[in-house]
């Protein structure tokens, strides 16, 4: 914002903006607005000597011929004006027009005054209309300067070569005060129009900086909680905590991780998992589920919240399956495998913390989850009874066996075979089969 108020410094003499592309910008812009105005202008510029033509002879001793001859001129001169429209496309360039033309229309009607004797009265007079004609277009402060030089250059000289009894003492004082009062106020609205013009540019840099920051924000929130989550928090909702009655819960680990790090650098201990993980990322989200965290090298996925979906744990099943493909085939580390489990049930879930937010799920089935995950067997898919009732019409197990899970005692559980119909299952979960997607449950 300072940078943008330095630059739009104006110069104390042209009222230029100190800088050349600023400079570029106002008159580009300035000259799109003022165009239909210089086109009226030199229009009726033309107009009024076309007039005058005819009404000067009636009101002077001037002949027909020179007034037809002298207006005649003038207008077509306005009509050329009017004409170069096209290429005064730049404030600039239509106020250097519209000087020319003034200054030439002063000297003229100086020309005409001489030679018909009424320069008392008349011809200040007619040249004052002149400087109302360039407050209605807002002729630049230094084109308006150089204008009113030249007209009274041109006057100076008529009261020079004046040789009528009647001085024009009280003709040069109106003159004279029309012109410095027209140079002072369209000072005044240029220097005003230029800071009001600097002053939206602030304005509008400031509004898109603040966008792009709501932007990031929003979109680094998006990486950490789900978008319907995200949009609750944003409208102020707190705190926020929802129970789900029916979701499936992902827990992936990988196999002797511990040995297989310490070979590793920390970079490339980094480097192997960011690039799994990311990969996870994308199964994760082609199938409409949701990435919760990532503890160490154990990654943990739900499907079913915070949007309610009726084939979740079909969705979640596929994933494990995808997720051992993809390890097996990641070429991260050789022989590297990941043990997965997965139980479905209710959870309830929110967002904790109030500085660093995280949209995490707890409860029983959080728990079942990672004990399946732990006595699980590497590089195979261990599910619940839960899971696999909800998912048999779609996927095949092995004969089922009863495990002691710690903290659990004894459950029933299942090997992943794989999809009964191969190559179905991920097309029927995918993200965008929105004929599965209900209203989420009440919060709690």
């Amino acid at each position: 914002m300072r940078e943008m108020i330095e630059r739009g410094s104006l110069h104390p003499l042209t009222l230029s903006f100190a800088d050349v592309e600023l400079e570029s910008r106002f008159q580009r812009e300035e000259g799109a607005v003022g165009l239909a105005g210089y086109r009226i202008i030199t229009g009726a510029t033309a107009l009024m000597w076309a007039m005058a033509a005819v009404l000067v002879p009636l009101g002077s001793d001037i002949p027909f011929e020179t007034s037809a001859v002298t207006g005649g001129s003038m207008a077509v001169v306005g009509l050329i004006a009017m004409a170069a429209s096209r290429w005064a496309t730049t404030m600039d360039r239509q106020h250097l027009l519209a000087s020319l033309l003034t200054s030439a229309n002063g000297l003229v009607i100086l020309l005409l005054a001489r030679a018909g004797d009424f320069v008392e009265g008349y011809a200040v007079g007619a040249i004052m209309l002149l400087f109302l004609f360039g407050f209605v277009s807002r002729t630049r402060f230094i084109f308006a300067t150089l204008r009113t030089a030249v007209i009274a250059l041109g006057l100076g000289a008529a009261i020079f070569v004046h040789n009528s009894p009647n001085s024009l003492i009280l003709d040069a004082f109106f003159f004279i005060g029309a012109a410095v009062g027209s140079l002072v106020g369209l000072h005044m609205l240029e220097s005003n129009r230029r800071r009001l013009w600097i002053q939206r540019l602030v304005i509008e840099e400031q509004r898109a900086a603040i966008d792009l920051e709501r932007a990031e924000s929003e979109r680094l929130l998006l990486n950490v909680l789900p978008e319907s989550v995200s949009k609750r928090l944003r409208h102020g909702e707190n705190p926020i905590a929802d129970d789900f009655t029916d979701v499936t819960v992902l827990f992936a680990d990988i196999v002797e991780f511990t040995p297989m790090a310490s070979k590793l650098t920390a970079v490339e201990v980094v480097n192997m998992l960011n690039g799994l993980f990311s990969q996870f990322d994308e199964l994760v989200a082609e199938r409409g589920l949701e990435k919760i965290k990532t503890i160490g090298d154990a990654y943990m996925a739900v499907g079913g919240l915070p949007e309610v979906q009726n084939d979740h744990a079909h969705r979640v099943v596929d994933l494990a399956l995808a997720m051992q493909t993809c390890t097996m085939e990641s070429g991260h580390f050789p022989d590297m495998s990941i043990r997965i489990g997965v139980h479905s049930g209710p959870v309830a879930g929110g967002v904790i913390g109030t500085r660093k937010f995280a949209y995490d799920v707890w409860g029983n089935t959080v728990n079942v989850a990672s004990r399946l995950e732990n006595a699980g067997v590497p590089g195979r898919v261990h599910v619940s009874d839960a899971t696999m009732t909800l998912t048999e019409s779609h996927f095949t197990y092995e004969p089922s066996r009863v495990m002691e899970l710690r903290g659990l005692g004894s459950m029933t559980t299942y090997l992943v075979v794989g999809p009964k119909h191969p190559g179905s299952a991920i097309s029927h979960a995918a993200a965008g089969d929105e004929s599965n997607r209900v209203t989420p449950s009440g919060s709690a």
